[in-house]
């Protein structure tokens, strides 16, 4: 989630610079023989192809609580179905895509009824005072309900946390909170708006990690240095397992056009995607300049090993990292995206369906903070034979 004030400065910079900002360009798809740029081989020969954006405009809800605004998090149902989650509105949202089955291009895309979240005791979630900071959605072991990664606890920005909620009724029926348990306590240092980000499940259990670096682990990434994030392992009940350090990259360049959002550059990790082998899917998101200076969304997808990283749950580790020696999870880039000025802001990211030749699709979701303009982007992810 990108700072609020950096949102609303977003927002104004779109109508002052509606005139001069040009759309992303849409993309065409890849072959399947022949790599498209951006795309990088892992040990292993898994490989990302870029398939290309799909824009598409929401439908006009006149109840604001119920808008498919901020979506920040989405989760593959099976088949064509999908769960989105916003950070704007306590609400989700059942997402429709047509993807061609040879390409893997987005044919089309459409919003179902809302589901409204609700307390423990099935009254409606306060929009006004509950509804923000929702980010990653990921399904529960036996499907029959969704976790949620909420970067705050009801009304308290200092402490991320997990939450349950039961389909279709959105009903709550778990809450984790990070002082439940001594590993998690360390997540109460989160710096405001860059905790719990992301969330995944895999082979036994789920992922999560802090967008930006806890204040007792350092400082957040710059333009000349990146920083170190927490990918913290629990089991399918929510029980903490384990930690591990994760290095964010340094964004390219400082903001200096356009000129209100100078000194406003942030990095992070958005999301996480668990594979079956015990590695991650890594997506990393910074607004920044580019190599001019203009303002500009990149993202990149990392291919993430912790098999020798070191476990910072415990010991010295446990109340900070700075200044002390560990070894972060070992990454290695599969692909970039670089789009400049425009609504696309890609935090959430989901598995789709298999592909005729057998490629795994993968679908990036965009934050549009606001309105009705809604992007995804589709990639194929090509695994060795």
């Amino acid at each position: 989630m990108l700072p609020k004030l950096m949102l609303g400065r977003l927002l104004l910079a779109s109508g002052l610079l509606a005139l001069c900002v040009t759309p992303a360009p849409a993309t065409t798809p890849a072959p399947a023989t022949a790599p498209a740029p951006g795309v990088a081989a892992a040990p292993g020969g898994v490989r990302l192809i870029p398939v290309g954006r799909y824009d598409f405009e929401a439908p006009a809800v006149g109840e604001r609580a119920l808008r498919p605004e901020g979506l920040s998090g989405i989760v593959s149902l099976g088949g064509d179905q999908y769960l989105a989650i916003g950070d704007e509105h306590a609400c989700l949202h059942p997402l429709t895509i047509q993807v061609d089955s040879i390409t893997g291009k987005i044919r089309a895309a459409r919003f179902g009824k809302p589901i409204r979240l609700l307390d423990s005791l099935g009254a409606h979630l306060p929009d006004s005072v509950l509804g923000k900071d929702r980010e990653a959605i990921a399904l529960d072991a036996t499907s029959q309900s969704v976790w949620i990664a909420n970067e705050r606890t009801g009304t308290d920005l200092h402490r991320p946390s997990l939450e349950r909620y039961a389909l279709p009724s959105g009903r709550m029926t778990e809450l984790v909170r990070v002082d439940s348990h001594p590993m998690l306590r360390v997540f109460e240092t989160i710096r405001v708006n860059l905790g719990f980000e992301s969330l995944a499940r895999g082979p036994g259990g789920f992922w999560t990690a802090n967008e930006g670096p806890l204040t007792v682990d350092g400082a957040s990434a710059t333009n000349s240095a990146g920083a170190v994030v927490r990918l913290q392992k629990l089991d399918d009940q929510m029980r903490p397992l384990a930690q591990y350090p994760y290095e964010i990259d340094r964004y390219p360049a400082r903001i200096t056009s356009p000129f209100f959002l100078a000194r406003n550059d942030v990095r992070g990790l958005s999301e996480l995607l668990a594979l079956s082998d015990g590695r991650l899917r890594a997506l990393e998101r910074s607004f920044a300049g580019d190599s001019t200076g203009s303002a500009n969304f990149r993202n990149r997808i990392y291919l993430v090993d912790v098999t020798d990283a070191t476990d910072v749950s415990r010991g010295e580790f446990a109340v900070g990292l700075e200044g002390r020696a560990y070894t972060p999870a070992r990454k290695t880039l599969l692909w970039e995206l670089n789009s400049g000025f425009t609504n696309s802001n890609f935090e959430g990211m989901a598995f789709g369906g298999r592909l005729a030749n057998g490629d795994q699709l993968l679908i990036l979701i965009a934050d549009n903070d606001t309105g009705r303009d809604e992007a995804l982007y589709s990639l194929r992810l090509v695994l060795p034979k």
